[in-house]
């Protein structure tokens, strides 16, 4: 297994959450099986609705996160071109 130093704990428990969703999808195909069909039809409703909640979420967070650490970035980047501008000047 590839160890990857840039995983943070939003992307652990993001794998977390998908892999528990992806085990819980498979309930309302037992309950349906075992004749539960209404319960199986809500259940999965709400499983869908929940993973899709949350992986939104996560996007957003991922977004305005990268955001800032480029906008962050660029200004370092303008900030050591001014001063390097400067030095010149003296």
């Amino acid at each position: 297994m590839k160890n990857n130093t840039n995983t943070t704990y939003t992307k652990k428990m993001m794998n977390r959450i998908v892999a528990a969703a992806l085990i819980d999808m498979q309930f309302p195909f037992v309950l349906a099986l075992l004749g539960r069909d209404q319960i199986a039809e809500t259940m999965g409703g709400l499983i869908v609705t929940e993973i899709i909640g949350v992986f939104l979420v996560y996007c957003l967070k991922s977004f305005f996160e990268t955001r800032e650490s480029e906008k962050n970035r660029i200004l370092e980047k303008q900030m050591e071109l001014e001063s390097s501008e400067s030095e010149e000047e003296i």
